[in-house]
């Protein structure tokens, strides 16, 4: 229907006068209709824990299975370098590759309008997830570390894997809430190719400037960690004053 033809018939409707039973009939449905809401009982609010558990339900298993498969094939490759923490980092985008599907599920498949419109806000469901994955990837890089020292037969080095692990894990999961707060879908190819190229990066950093594993580049890993840190802790903060406000995460595309 054309512009001028919908503008012509509104017009003609808003010409017509109004009829006194009509009015007086929808006044009074309306009045009873808002007794009828002020006299019902308020259902109560599901809690966030509460909503945790329901996403367990649905999203627990893609995120803990596909974390087996990373934690199993990291098991492999670190059993054939024991003892060498240099290329843990190696492994570290991989964890954050393992839940990036379940974090970017509701965006890729165009159900950020739904999301929105849900009782449960739509920061209230991404930080649901993101409390699963953070767990699930926190276990597993633990998991990785004990294994690490179990080989080795000494904590002397703990600190330091520490920090090669968490500095990848904390740039590529704040590149991750970056794209969803984006809603960059077109990025998202690309986000996962990068991710995945790293760990070749990483790789080639251990094999070529092993100085930048030693004690004296304990500094410059530390900075690093404050750094992507800081821009994760910004992430979640946001994401947290989004739900209070009970809106989405970013812009519905």
């Amino acid at each position: 229907m054309k512009d001028r033809k919908l503008e012509e018939k509104l017009q003609n409707a808003l010409k017509q006068e109004v009829q006194p039973t009509r009015l007086n009939e929808t006044i009074q449905l309306c009045t009873k209709i808002m007794w009828e809401q002020r006299t019902c009982r308020e259902e109560p609010r599901t809690g966030f824990w509460r909503f945790l558990s329901d996403v367990f339900r649905f999203e627990g298993l893609p995120i803990f299975g596909l974390q087996s498969l990373v934690l199993f094939a990291a098991f492999m490759c670190i059993g054939t370098i024991a003892g060498d923490s240099r290329y843990l980092p190696v492994f570290m985008p991989l964890f954050p590759l393992s839940v990036m599907p379940v974090l970017i599920r509701g965006q890729f498949c165009r159900m950020s309008e739904i999301e929105a419109a849900t009782r449960a806000s739509g920061a209230q469901i991404i930080l649901a997830k993101l409390v699963l994955a953070g767990g699930a990837n926190l276990t597993g890089i633990t998991v990785l570390i004990s294994f690490e020292i179990y080989l080795q037969n000494s904590y002397e080095n703990m600190g330091q894997m520490v920090l090669y692990c968490l500095v990848p894990y904390l740039v590529c999961m704040s590149v991750i809430l970056r794209i969803i707060r984006l809603r960059k879908k077109e990025k998202i190819p690309a986000c996962a190719a990068g991710m995945s190229g790293s760990c070749m990066g990483w790789g080639i950093l251990a094999g070529k400037l092993p100085e930048l594993y030693e004690i004296s580049a304990i500094g410059i890993w530390l900075i690093a960690f404050l750094i992507f840190g800081g821009f994760f802790i910004k992430e979640i903060y946001f994401i947290v004053e989004m739900r209070k406000e009970g809106k989405l995460y970013g812009i519905i595309g």
